[in-house]
């Protein structure tokens, strides 16, 4: 963010701090620890358990012994490669955390500073629903106006499964729908070998809206196992979460940069950005690449987002 003087970068890095002290607080007092990340993550253990980081885009350095490292691209890998190969049975952890990602941008090392929450070791009917709880009151708190989008990374992967698209197939159409692109995406598909789950891929990008109104939508296309336990999941959210509906769209073409969710994946909103201020979402699977396979779920705030967004009404 550029500043007209330095008194106004001055305000807005306060309004920063401010705003990272009220979001730890409120953090504490819903039972979760503080843990200080680090910005360091092995290159190659990174990239393999990431598959859809743009490799171009991660910062490198040699350390001592000529290892590649890099700048931490995401937080929530370094936590769990942490944590799991020295989990115990039956643990269970609430931990928050401040810290920044980077990325080179073509022109240069962009920073981006996030807050984060994860819980790990723990999962039963309600974890996915207070996990957008404590979301939704972050959201609330800095805005009237905001909104929650929610997926399925479970039925995606159903639908995409089934259609047994080879690997650079599988990217690239995950590539369109991260882009939201549906001319590219339907030009693709209409040049591979037909099967019937494509229908459903077909038509993906224009299901979103209410869970009744997707729903509707899907009564007749191709459904398999996953993809309908991927629905009966938001269905659960969607029964317990009656009082902010109109705060709520399900979008079942959502997807992330990163290639680790497993279950419901969400984003949030708020008025006076296009960027999601929250990401999240499960990542039961990704725990067990590092040692034990734990419930996990989490998202991160985008404070820089946020900052600029409140320094702005400020103003």
């Amino acid at each position: 963010m550029r500043f007209l003087n330095i008194e106004d970068e001055m305000k807005y890095f306060q309004r920063m701090f401010l705003l990272r002290k009220e979001i730890e607080n409120f953090l504490y007092n819903e039972g979760f620890m503080n843990i200080e990340p680090s910005i360091f993550e092995g290159y190659d253990e990174f990239i393999s358990v990431n598959s859809r980081i743009d490799k171009k885009t991660t910062v490198k350095i040699l350390d001592s012994n000529k290892d590649i490292l890099i700048l931490a691209p995401d937080i929530t890998t370094g936590i769990i490669n942490k944590f799991m190969p020295r989990w115990e049975y039956g643990l269970k952890l609430k931990i928050f955390y401040y810290g920044k990602t980077y990325k080179y941008n073509g022109t240069g090392i962009k920073e981006n500073r996030e807050m984060g929450v994860e819980i790990l070791g723990e999962k039963n009917e309600n974890t996915d629903q207070d996990t957008l709880n404590v979301a939704n009151r972050i959201l609330n708190k800095y805005s009237e106006n905001y909104l929650i989008e929610i997926g399925s990374s479970k039925f995606l992967k159903g639908i995409i499964s089934a259609c047994s698209f080879k690997k650079e197939d599988y990217h690239n159409i995950l590539d369109f729908l991260y882009s939201k692109n549906k001319q590219e995406l339907r030009e693709y598909l209409e040049k591979l070998p037909y099967k019937e789950p494509m229908r459903t891929l077909y038509n993906i990008l224009e299901l979103e809206g209410s869970y009744e109104e997707i729903t509707y939508q899907l009564k007749d296309m191709y459904l398999n196992d996953l993809a309908r336990e991927g629905l009966e999941e938001l269905k659960a959210i969607d029964s317990c979460m009656k009082n902010i509906t109109d705060k709520i769209i399900y979008d079942l073409s959502l997807v992330s940069e990163l290639s680790y969710y497993d279950g419901i994946i969400f984003r949030g909103y708020i008025e006076g950005s296009n960027k999601a201020i929250i990401k999240g979402g499960r990542y039961d699977s990704f725990t067990e690449q590092y040692g034990y396979k734990v419930p996990a779920i989490g998202f991160t705030v985008e404070l820089d987002e946020l900052s600029k967004i409140l320094y702005r009404e400020d103003v």
